[in-house]
């Protein structure tokens, strides 16, 4: 008896102190319901909402939302609404309503799907929000200055011209390779050392560690929205991939810890003189004259080094495989690079790489049809208006170029590989929020410069030396779902030019 009156009393005093709480939170709930359940979308079921609509394998649930998502395009709505049990994912269709959040200084914080990534990148440059993310991005941004980059350009020639000898090794076989593996290995070295003036060596090495880790890490980061029940840490580290998670991501903040370790003892031993100019040495500075501490550090180099190589050797992979593809384009690409090098196989300057138009408009379609990151999101710190709608806070707002960019209405014909897409007369006819491929707003990708010099360096080191060719038709890489297919090879014939 008394213990049944001890545990009444502590619990009316625990609802006494948290009765503030308890109303606040029903009333979020309620408010929440309310404004949710007037975007369209699809019915729900009780408690589980839409959750059946995720619990599938990545390419079958790829299909359902281009499936559900285009009943929103036909209805003309700029909205989608979808309930993961009481957690509310809203989709843009419209460009209008993509504007109006990418473009927000205050509905900065990225959405729950980057939490994946937590203990990697901690609350580095794409996972923090608020007024940590303002200083981070103001003392970052000049490590991407022009002449960083100019800087980085040596780098990019230096592991470009190790692509080439390697790819010389089986060119004259002219036997199909899957190149991913090949790109990967190249934008890890070049990262590396840019990031932290290490020389990995990659290129030459059967099987690398830390690109083994990175790979891995990936894939679990795909599976992990197969099954809506890994949104519980609990359950996620019990029953799913929680502790080969964990293992990957030792393994990479190990390999990192290490080098900065190295490194802080060198700037030191040289009375706090960077020996090199990369990105690692501009932050060992930054350390004293902002305070940064070490796990500062670690947080920017990671976010640099796992955000910087898998998605641009994603990139180079679908650029060489449409070049391939399309012999009449990859001549036009060649005969661009041939008037501004000739058969001079020098480096490539800075002053060169303005030129390269035709190029960048392919770069351009190549992130068009082969996407690279398919949806990329915000959290809702506050209520927002979107096109007549008020979404509530706590929100998770999607968008998704996989249907942007596939859009008959912004890019007619959008299954045909076309650059003319980006000449100066038809891009001026669309909205800068029609496409996005290093997102939008005071958040878009601080290294989209980095990124895009790289592949135009390794596109000319690359078509100066070979003719790209393949066996297989273009429909055998589907567009807008290769990020979600595991295992997919992207088969590419290197052909030595005379």
């Amino acid at each position: 008896m008394i213990i049944l009156i001890t545990t009444i009393s502590l619990l009316f005093v625990f609802f006494t102190k948290n009765l503030k709480n308890l109303v606040c939170w029903w009333n979020e709930r309620k408010r929440r319901i309310e404004l949710g359940e007037k975007i369209p979308g699809p019915k729900t079921i009780p408690i589980f909402g839409n959750m059946f609509l995720f619990m599938k394998a990545p390419h079958e649930m790829k299909k359902k939302f281009d499936e559900e998502n285009s009943i929103g395009f036909k209805n003309n709505d700029p909205l989608r609404r979808y309930w993961i049990g009481n957690k509310l994912l809203v989709y843009l269709l419209k460009s209008d309503a993509a504007k109006v959040i990418f473009d927000s200084n205050i509905e900065i914080s990225k959405g729950s799907m980057y939490e994946f990534f937590s203990d990697l990148l901690g609350e580095g440059l794409i996972t923090s929000d608020g007024e940590k993310w303002k200083e981070r991005r103001k003392l970052i941004t000049p490590t991407f200055h022009f002449n960083m980059l100019k800087t980085y350009l040596n780098i990019f020639n230096n592991e470009s011209k190790i692509m080439v000898k390697n790819i010389e090794n089986f060119a004259s076989n002219k036997e199909e390779v899957d190149v991913i593996n090949y790109s990967k290995k190249l934008t890890l070295d070049i990262i590396c050392e840019a990031a932290m003036g290490v020389k990995l060596n990659a290129q030459n090495d059967s099987k690398n560690f830390y690109l083994e880790a990175s790979h891995n890490l990936t894939e679990l980061f795909l599976n992990f929205f197969v099954n809506s029940f890994n949104r519980f840490s609990l359950f996620y580290n019990l029953f799913g991939d929680g502790i080969e998670k964990n293992r990957n991501i030792k393994i990479m903040n190990k390999f990192t810890n290490n080098v900065i370790k190295q490194k802080s003892i060198e700037f030191m031993k040289n009375n706090n003189l960077p020996k090199d100019n990369t990105f690692l040495s501009n932050l060992l500075i930054l350390k004293n004259e902002k305070n940064l501490s070490d796990e500062d550090i670690r947080e920017e180099v990671n976010t640099f080094m796992f955000a910087g190589h898998d998605t641009t050797a994603t990139l180079i992979s679908f650029l060489w495989w449409a070049l391939a593809c399309h012999q009449d384009i990859q001549e036009n690409v060649y005969q661009e690079i041939y008037s501004i090098f000739g058969k001079e196989e020098r480096d490539v300057e800075p002053e060169d790489l303005p030129k390269l138009d035709y190029l960048d408009m392919v770069i351009k379609e190549t992130l068009r049809m082969y996407i690279i990151i398919p949806l990329y999101g915000r959290l809702l710190k506050n209520e927002i208006k979107v096109c007549d709608y008020i979404i509530p806070k706590g929100t998770d707002i999607i968008f998704c170029s996989m249907h942007t960019n596939f859009n008959p209405k912004i890019f007619p014909n959008p299954h045909k590989f076309d650059p003319c897409r980006f000449l100066p007369e038809n891009s001026t006819k669309r909205s800068p929020y029609d496409f996005t491929p290093f997102s939008a707003g005071p958040r878009n990708c601080i290294g989209q410069k980095f990124a895009l010099n790289e592949v135009k360096t390794v596109m000319i080191w690359l078509l100066r030396s070979f003719k790209l060719t393949t066996k297989k038709n273009e429909n055998f890489i589907n567009h807008s779902s290769i990020i979600f297919q595991k295992n997919k090879t992207i088969p590419v014939i290197f052909e030595k030019r005379i």
